[in-house]
C-alpha cells in the first residue's frame, strides 16, 4: 500500500494527531480524502465516512481511495453538515471558517452533543468559534498549533460536557491551555491577532471612533507574548 503521509499538509497532520484512536470517523468537508486514508494507514482508525458538499471533491476522494486500495474501508458521498453521523460518533470538521463550522454545529447540535470527540480546525475567526463552543456546553480537551507557509493554524478536540464555560475575551484568542503549553508558535499566533487589532485601531482613529477595548485587548496579548 502506498504511503499518503507525504501528501498531507502540516495542518492536516496536526488534525490527525488530535484524534483519539477509534473504530471509525466522519470527515466533514473531506476534499481529497487524504486525512482518512492517512489515519487508516497509521492505525488511528479502522474505517471512515468522508463527505463534502460538492461533487468535485467527492469524485477526487473516490479516485484517491481507489489509488490507495481502501475502497472497502472508506465510504464517500455528497452531504451537507453532520445529520448523517451516528450515535457516539467521532467527527472531524476542518478547513472551514468559523461561521460555516458554527452553522454546521448549530444545525446538527443533537449529533454534536452525542459525539465522542469532535476535532475542529478553523481557518478564520477562531475566537468566535471558541465562544460558541463554550457558550453551548462544549469542553475543549486539547489544542494544537502548526505553521504552514506563513500562517499559524489552530485546532482543537472538543466534547460536550453540558456546562457553559466562563471566559474572558482574551481567552477566546489565547486560551489558558495554549498559554500554559508555552507553545513555540504561540508568539507568532498572537502576533497575527495583534496586527489585526492595530489595523482596527488605525481605522478607528481615522474615523474618530473610541477604541479603548481594542487597545486593552492588544496590551493583554502583548503581555502574554512577553511572558511566553
Amino acid at each position: 500500500m502506498k504511503d499518503v503521509e507525504d501528501l498531507l499538509s502540516n495542518r492536516l497532520l496536526m488534525v490527525a494527531r488530535l484524534v483519539k484512536p477509534c473504530e471509525s470517523i466522519y470527515d466533514i468537508g473531506t476534499d481529497h480524502c487524504y486525512l482518512p486514508i492517512y489515519m487508516i494507514q497509521k492505525g488511528i482508525i479502522k474505517r471512515a465516512v468522508a463527505t463534502d458538499v460538492k461533487k468535485g471533491p467527492v469524485q477526487i476522494a473516490l479516485r484517491n481511495i481507489n489509488i490507495f486500495g481502501l475502497d472497502t474501508y472508506i465510504d464517500v458521498f455528497v452531504s451537507d453538515g453532520i445529520s448523517h453521523v451516528g450515535q457516539d460518533s467521532n467527527i472531524i470538521i476542518s478547513g472551514m471558517g468559523a461561521d460555516v463550522i458554527i452553522e454546521i454545529l448549530t444545525e446538527g447540535i443533537h449529533y454534536a452533543k452525542n459525539a465522542n470527540q469532535i476535532i475542529i480546525q478553523c481557518q478564520s475567526k477562531t475566537e468566535r468559534l471558541r465562544s460558541f463552543l463554550w457558550d453551548n456546553g462544549f469542553y475543549i480537551e486539547e489544542e494544537a498549533l502548526c505553521k504552514e507557509k506563513d500562517k499559524v493554524y489552530n485546532a482543537f478536540r472538543v466534547s460536550y460536557c453540558g456546562v457553559k464555560q466562563i471566559y474572558t475575551e482574551i481567552e477566546t484568542i489565547a486560551s489558558k491551555k495554549l498559554v500554559k503549553m508555552h507553545h513555540p508558535l504561540l508568539t507568532d499566533y498572537i502576533s497575527c491577532h495583534i496586527r489585526k487589532l492595530e489595523d482596527i485601531i488605525s481605522g478607528y482613529k481615522a474615523s474618530n471612533v473610541v477604541f479603548s477595548n481594542e487597545e486593552e485587548l492588544k496590551r493583554a496579548l502583548e503581555e502574554i507574548n512577553e511572558n511566553n
